[in-house]
Order: C-alpha cells, then structure tokens, then sequence
C-alpha cells in the first residue's frame, strides 16, 4: 500500500526539546505506527538529512527551493504561522498542487500582515486552519474574519509518566524541603524575570526553584538565559540546561508546585505534563490555561499593545498567596490534583492524533 505523504514545515522540530518539537514529535510517531503515513519534517535547526524515530529530518530551505522540496507530498502542515517560510508558501500557493493544513498557534504572523491574510483568504479551498482551544486569540481571530476553524487541543503522552522515575534529589544534589519547578526555553515573554522576584517573596526559607531548560539555536537564547541567571545570583534558583527528556518528567513527578510565568500563550504543553505528574500549577490567565484543570490561575487583566501581561507587585503576591495555600492546606492541594485527574485521559495524545489523521485525509 502506498504511504501518504505528509510534509511539516516548522522552524524548530524534534529531537530539539521544545513545546512545538513536542507536539511535532508525538503527532509524527503515532501516524507512523499505522504504517500508512510516509512524513518528512522541514526544520531550520537540521543541518543534514536523518531519521529520528521513523520520521524523516530534512533542512529547510528558503524561497523557491522550500516550494521545490514539498512538491511532491500528498499533504502539508505548517506549524505556526510564525514559520520563516510561511510567506513564501502563501505567495506561492498556486505552485503547491496538495491541499495545505495550518496550526496557527496565535496566528501572530498574519494579523500583523494583512496581505498575506489576503492571499490565504482567497486560498480557502486549498487550506485547513487550526487551532488548540475555542478560548485562544487565533480562534477568536478566525470567527472575526469569517475563517473556518477546526479546533485540536494539545496534548500529553501520558505512558511517559508512567515510567520509572530518576531521583532529581539525589542527581542534582537538592537538600531543600520543598521544590517548585518552572520548564521553558528562553523566548521573549516567557517571564523569567518574574522568577527571581517570587524567590525573593517566600517566607519559607527551605525551598528551591528548578528551572529546566534546552539550549535553543536562536539568537537571544544565550542573552536571555545568562541576563535571567544574573537576576538570580544569590537566590534559591537552580538552572538545569539540556537535561535528558526522563529527567524533566521526574521533575514534574517530584515537585511540590509548577510556576508557569509566561505572560502570553495559547496552549501550553506544561499544563497539561502538570496535570499527568499530579502537580499542582500557577499560572497568570494567558491562553486557555483558564479552562484548564489541576492548578490554579491568576487574573491578570493588564496586557501591553502586544497582548502581554504586564506583571507588577500585586500579581507577584498572589504567585506567594497561591504557594502557600498548595502548600500548606492539604484539602485544597489534594482537591486540585483530584481535579486535575478528571477525563485526563481525553488529553493523552493516543486520543487527539486521530484528529490530525482526519484533517490530512480529508475526512471532515
């Protein structure tokens, strides 16, 4: 039987450890294992062509060689409008003979480039758009433009939480009685400043903060990463660089609370990897983390021309009001972990890849 032929075009895929890689990777295997899909990824940070866990690495290209390489797939998804050559696909559609699937994820790109908006409008019969959540910008975009939209959500592997765990306490030497964890890569509004002003504000004194992250081959990764390191000098706050992936999931198991302090987002990964560990998280009302369960969300209604939450001295105290409270009222702790296990398994990705697999084939 001939393989369909699908093509993903992303700046950044797997094995690079990252959101979008994530779920990249999760979507690729499982179509794989049906033996009915062929699938190459198009990414900006492969150097050579390689095979990963069954799926085809390939560099992408720019320009008319990028419309060259995905010439002869059955089907394309662009992750992101944000996608370095997403202009390049657009403006050149009617060279592409495969109908076209586009995540949006925020959809930033074009509502900052009308014309584009344009082009795809016109497209519309050749373009399936996606969108993680009802609650997101994208989606709400789409409704005001009159777009059709199918909504997937993200999702968690959950067998990986299953898995035997590897003691974070002894790896990385922590004595501290109480841990609390934040997982992000450094991309702007991710809210590393806000770390070292909540270490700052907790009264206990037997705690520490686990930042996991992975080096990024993106230009302000270094500038970001060393400034939030400065900012943290003498504070309870542990980087941890490039980690193996089983690490982070025993971190995720074994920590008291997750601190999420990106102050723009549409569907966070690590909400829904909180929910699998049974960790309880924070986090400012950024994307649809606001119907998402097992942790607790901070109202926070100023946002800069850019969408961005503006965070000052009342939000940073109600991160503390909240760790506490986790941490200290055991009913409420074990409440939002009883509520964060309600229909989880509708969130492992064994249950939303076969959405993807109906967007490709048409079958909507």
């Amino acid at each position: 039987m001939k393989k369909y032929r699908l093509a993903i075009l992303c700046n950044f895929g797997p094995p690079h450890v990252g959101g979008t890689e994530q779920v990249l990777e999760n979507i690729s295997t499982r179509l794989i294992s049906e033996c009915k899909y062929n699938i190459t990824i198009f990414g900006y940070n492969y150097k050579k062509k390689e095979v990963y866990k069954g799926i085809n690495l390939c560099p992408c290209y720019k320009g008319q060689q990028l419309i060259d390489q995905i010439s002869k797939f059955d089907h394309i998804l662009t992750y992101s409008d944000s996608f370095w050559g997403f202009d390049t696909l657009v403006e050149n559609i009617d060279k592409v003979d495969c109908r076209i699937s586009v995540a949006l994820v925020g959809a930033y790109h074009m509502q900052s480039h009308p014309e584009i908006l344009l082009i795809l409008k016109k497209n519309l019969h050749k373009i399936n758009l996606i969108t993680h959540s009802s609650l997101t910008c994208d989606y709400k975009w789409c409704i005001d433009n009159n777009l059709p939209v199918k909504v997937i959500p993200n999702g968690v592997n959950m067998a990986e939480f299953e898995k035997s765990e590897i003691d974070i306490r002894e790896k990385y030497n922590i004595k501290e009685k109480y841990i609390f964890l934040n997982v992000s890569n450094f991309f702007f509004g991710k809210g590393f400043e806000i770390l070292p002003k909540i270490a700052r504000k907790i009264r206990s004194k037997d705690f520490i903060i686990l930042q996991f992250s992975n080096t990024v081959h993106y230009p302000y990764d270094k500038v970001f990463f060393n400034r939030t390191k400065n900012q943290c000098k003498g504070l309870p706050v542990k980087f941890i660089r490039d980690a193996p992936r089983e690490d982070t999931i025993s971190a995720f198991k074994q920590s008291d609370s997750f601190i999420f302090t990106s102050k723009k987002e549409i569907a966070p990964l690590v909400i829904l990897e909180s929910r699998a560990a049974k960790l309880p998280w924070i986090s400012m009302n950024v994307g649809n983390t606001i119907e998402s369960l097992g942790g607790k969300v901070i109202n926070n209604p100023k946002e800069d021309h850019k969408g961005y939450k503006i965070v000052d001295d009342k939000i940073i105290n109600s991160y503390i009001v909240n760790i506490v409270e986790i941490l200290e009222l055991k009913e409420i702790r074990e409440k939002i972990i009883d509520q964060g296990q309600e229909g989880i398994e509708s969130i492992d990705w064994d249950n939303i890849v076969p959405l993807y697999d109906k967007v490709f084939m048409d079958e909507i």
